[in-house]
């Protein structure tokens, strides 16, 4: 295979993907999308960042509801040009009836980009932007391959990078999830090809968008201290003083991009900090909106949403929570969870790299084990540890980008970093990586939307309920979308604080990960969980203290039924007849502490089932009561409980 030829094959995927991103519709909204969304209109039409009732009326007009999930904020206002106010011709933003105006609340570098390909194609533009920027990257990653690979290397590790992993399903998303991989690509290659301030301005584009890119500067900032020229036929930086001035010259101008971007931000909207400040979201109702005889304000709808500072909420830090809310985590639990992220970050099953960009991690471990190595990737190498580590410490509740999303989404940032790590003679191995990868990621690769929409259905696949649960994130995990799955309470897991009535110790919350069961039931007065019939169930207990036993009371089924059920090291199988119960006790393994309180990991298989009137498949039903170790109050956070 020729150059010419593989990149006349990269221009031919790049034009497949454009025709089947014209193919879809928006149906709704999820994630981020509503306000990216609007904002893209807007600056298409109105030319502006600043949220008003056509908005309201553009988005219901096209969509029929909505738009969910908004994001507004109430600021002074911004600036605006006008040649009627006198000199300097630039003002505030002046609001009507001396109401403070509304802004969206999200960065605007993606908006910017998108809104010339929605001007000309309306919402198709955004899904156009998004394989624009993503065609870039495949080129780009294509061209620094081929340092070390031959064409036809070059071209299937790059396909394979960008295209056989779950990057492709962000192409649907009204979101600037490509967008950044694009301007990541752009900027790290650049690096590379010796324009170190072109490197440095695209990175602050980037870190704009989403502050924790700062770390992939890292190979633009040490380059220059090692004493390496990015280009062969560049002489090395000479003296330890010019290597540094080099290298601060770098990080002022990538510095002055970031700040200058923020203050473009606080100019258009009023405020520096588009998550901060006045800052909500809305779902149900919209400001401009009128219902019935009420008319909708920023005041009267909508959830507070402001992001003022960084790190997660720790127990004696923050304010005390209101009843229902979850507490802030403990240092010594966060630690705990720390440690168990450093391995769930690359196999587990809602946000490891591995299951989701397999053929990245290959790479990694081919780098890391193959030889000869490129210098440049140990500098790769080094972004993205620092990265991975900063994500688990700084957001460790999600690392992963949050319980509507497919893998890891902020891992797609990282992704353009591959190019480099890719060895001499590794290409292929990169290549058949993205083939086995297909496995995980080749359903929703065929039907991204359907699993955009249905973020956490994937994961109920065979291959991915292999893998371990992300306990450490046990609220904010994907399959928690559909919220009959989601921390159901048995017993008084809440108590009175009003009449000093403390929760039941006994009681705890269960958590339904698969299709192995019907959520939560009641049979004769008793509240449990029916098995379906025939198949293996998954279920995570989530108990207010230590168990020492789980006493399990199976029921059998309409045919009767025989019972597995495990925990950690612990089993015990019982045989029902129909309507008979038999008691099953198991002791647990140790626990996961999430948010002080301790989560078990259930596992129960039916062998028999017969269909209930309604035709579903009943195997057992399943009442859980737990034994429990009580804690002296005020409750801990002793991790090793």
């Amino acid at each position: 295979m020729s150059d010419r030829t593989a990149r006349l094959a990269i221009a031919g995927v790049v034009l497949a993907l454009a025709a089947a991103v014209w193919t879809v519709r928006l149906p709704q909204f999820w994630g981020d999308g509503a306000t990216y969304y609007a904002m893209a209109w807007s600056l298409a039409e109105d030319g502006d960042l600043r949220y008003e009732a056509r908005d309201l009326l553009r988005v219901q007009r096209e969509m029929g509801r909505g738009p969910e999930g908004l994001f507004l904020k109430r600021t002074r206002g911004g600036l605006t040009f006008d040649t009627a106010g006198g000199f300097p011709w630039v003002h505030r933003v002046r609001a009507p009836e001396n109401a403070q105006p509304l802004y969206f609340a999200k960065a605007l570098a993606y908006p910017v980009a998108a809104a010339p390909f929605v001007r000309l194609f309306g919402t198709r533009g955004l899904f156009l932007a998004n394989v624009a920027f993503l065609g870039l990257a495949l080129w780009l990653g294509y061209e620094e391959l081929r340092r070390r690979a031959s064409p036809a290397g070059a071209l299937a590790a790059a396909v394979a990078l960008f295209l056989a992993t779950a990057t492709p399903v962000y192409l649907v998303w009204p979101a600037p999830e490509v967008f950044n991989v694009g301007v990541i690509a752009v900027g790290l290659v650049a690096w590379r090809r010796g324009h170190p301030l072109a490197c440095a301005v695209l990175l602050g584009l980037a870190i704009y968008s989403k502050p924790y890119n700062l770390w992939l500067a890292i190979p633009l900032g040490v380059a220059p201290l090692l004493g390496w020229p990015e280009r062969e036929d560049l002489p090395a930086p000479s003296g330890l003083a010019r290597r540094l001035l080099e290298s601060v010259k770098r990080g002022a101008v990538l510095a002055a991009t970031t700040a200058a971007l923020f203050a473009v931000n606080a100019a258009v909207t009023g405020e520096v900090n588009y998550q901060g400040g006045e800052r909500k979201t809305f779902y149900d109702d919209f400001p401009f909106e009128r219902k019935g005889t009420r008319d909708i304000t920023f005041g009267n709808s909508g959830i507070w949403m402001s992001t003022n500072s960084a790190g997660p909420s720790v127990q004696g830090e923050d304010a005390a929570q209101g009843l229902g809310a979850e507490p802030p985590r403990c240092a010594s639990e966060l630690r705990a969870s720390f440690f168990r992220s450093l391995w769930t970050f690359w196999i587990g099953r809602f946000g490891g790299a591995a299951p989701y960009f397999l053929p990245f991690v290959v790479a990694l471990v081919l780098f890391l084990v193959w030889r000869p190595r490129d210098r440049f990737g140990w500098l790769a190498v080094g972004a993205l540890g620092v990265s991975y580590l900063f994500y688990l410490e700084m957001i460790p509740d999600n690392w992963y980008g949050g319980s509507g999303t497919i893998g890891n989404r902020y891992f797609l940032n990282l992704v353009p970093l591959a190019v480099f790590l890719v060895p001499r003679g590794g290409a292929m191995w990169v290549a058949a990586a993205g083939l086995l990868g297909l496995v995980f990621t080749g359903p929703m690769l065929r039907r991204p939307l359907v699993h955009s929409l249905q973020p956490g259905h994937h994961a109920l696949s065979r291959p991915f309920r292999l893998l371990p649960a992300e306990l450490e994130m046990l609220n904010d995990l994907s399959v928690f979308a559909e919220r009959w799955r989601w921390k159901k309470p048995y017993g008084d897991t809440e108590g009175d604080p009003h009449k000093h009535w403390p929760a039941d110790p006994r009681a705890y919350y269960l958590y339904f990960p698969d299709d192995g069961t019907f959520g939560r039931e009641t049979l004769a007065d008793q509240q449990g969980f029916w098995l379906r019939g025939g198949e293996t169930a998954e279920v995570f207990l989530r108990a207010l203290e230590p168990v020492t036993t789980m006493r399990l009371r199976v029921t059998g089924g309409p045919a009767g039924d025989v019972v597995t059920a495990r925990t950690g090291p612990s089993s015990q199988t019982v045989t029902v007849a129909a309507g008979e119960q038999a008691g099953v006790a198991l002791t647990p393994a140790s626990p996961v502490v999430y948010k002080d309180s301790f989560v078990y990991v259930l596992r129960l298989r039916s062998t028999r089932g017969a269909a209930d009137p309604s035709g579903r498949p009943l195997g057992s039903f399943v009442r859980i009561d737990l034994d429990v170790a009580r804690r002296e109050r005020p409750r801990s956070c002793d991790v090793s409980a």
